[in-house]
């Protein structure tokens, strides 16, 4: 392959301009471990990996230790919130994450793993199968062992730096 000189890296401002254009599901990432017992991050960049078999992915930044918990646990969870959660996003949003807002909600999943009772679309319990670097994020992929959805939720999105939900257009 060449280089033509013009590939060079887009500018991070630009990066991050073009990327808040791009809606996201909002879901809330909970590990076991940590010094309350579990530990919580909000997360736009959860998605599917594989169908066969079952797999999810997300990237954590490197400045949390969420992806190394992860890994040492050897499960986690990824809770998609519906859209009246916004407030449960913003509290694991922030650098002062504190459980103490959602710990009524936690409760062991199928698999045992931390995840939220209510206010969610879609759960899915993984089993941690690898963790990669990724520029200033780890990669977190994980084998789905349970999933269950709740379809008459709508749920919560995040777009230019607020958080909304999705309007269906009619046929």
């Amino acid at each position: 392959m060449t280089h033509t000189g013009t590939d060079r890296l887009v500018e991070t401002a630009r990066f991050r301009a073009a990327y808040r254009q791009v809606p996201a599901a909002v879901a809330v990432l909970l590990v076991p471990g940590g010094p309350a017992g579990i530990t919580g991050l909000t997360c736009t960049s959860a998605t599917s990996l594989s169908g066969s078999p079952p797999m999810a992915m997300l990237a954590v930044d490197h400045k949390t230790n969420l992806a190394p918990l992860a890994q040492k646990a050897g499960h986690f969870s990824i809770n998609y919130l519906a859209a009246d959660r916004a407030g449960w996003a913003r509290a694991f949003a922030g650098r002062n994450r504190h459980l103490d807002d959602l710990a009524a909600a936690v409760v062991p999943g199928h698999t045992r793993v931390p995840t939220l009772a209510t206010g969610t679309t879609a759960v899915l319990e993984c089993r941690t199968t690898a963790v990669h670097p990724g520029g200033d994020h780890w990669i977190l992929c994980g084998e789905v062992l349970h999933a269950r959805a709740q379809p008459d939720a709508p749920p919560l999105l995040y777009l230019n730096g607020r958080y909304g939900t999705f309007h269906p257009h009619d046929h």
